[in-house]
């Protein structure tokens, strides 16, 4: 569990959408440029969010108020709500997910399919090493969904103009019943 914890990590998150966007440039993919723009900006609202919401409230982590939690890695931010780890794999699972389209035996699925599970075992992780409470993972959660949607919605509606960001997603599919 500590070495899976570390995927939601600021430097991960950060480093795959940074090296996607490096790729896609040397590359000239218009669909992988995009995609990394989308997941930066969603890591950036999310850490927004995030950062201001553990100044405010400033809610000790279990391992410093609660007696028997086993700590299994050294955390020096001493406030938990809400999970900042949470918060960025979600931002970027719903970033790519909703965003890139998997080809595999000739079908066609979203890549969330993969990257939501990975982000689920991450936060579960989060509580099982002793760092957070499981509402503190929940709002993170939350919040980097929103931060996924947020960013796709903002590239979509402000950036199509922009010369390497070409292709519009449409959201409004995912909603249709």
């Amino acid at each position: 569990m500590p070495v899976i914890t570390d995927i939601g990590s600021t430097i991960v998150v950060f480093t795959i959408s940074t090296v996607l966007l490096i790729v896609g440039i040397l590359k000239k993919n218009m669909k992988l440029r995009r995609l990394a723009i989308i997941g930066l900006i969603a890591f950036i609202i999310t850490a927004a969010i995030i950062f201001t919401l553990k100044v405010l409230v400033e809610e000790p982590r279990p391992f410093i108020v609660l007696k028997y939690v086993n700590l299994l890695i050294i955390e020096n931010d001493p406030y938990s709500f809400p999970s900042g780890h949470s918060g960025n794999i979600f931002a970027l699972a719903t970033a790519f997910g909703l965003n890139c389209t998997l080809k595999l035996r000739g079908k066609q699925f979203k890549l969330a399919w993969i990257l939501y599970p990975i982000a689920l075992l991450t936060c579960f992780s989060r509580v099982y090493i002793g760092v957070h409470y499981p509402f503190d993972i929940l709002i993170g959660a939350i919040i980097g969904i929103f931060g996924g949607l947020l960013a796709t919605f903002i590239v979509n509606r402000y950036f199509n103009d922009i010369n390497f960001l070409k292709e519009k997603i449409n959201l409004k599919k995912y909603y249709k019943k």
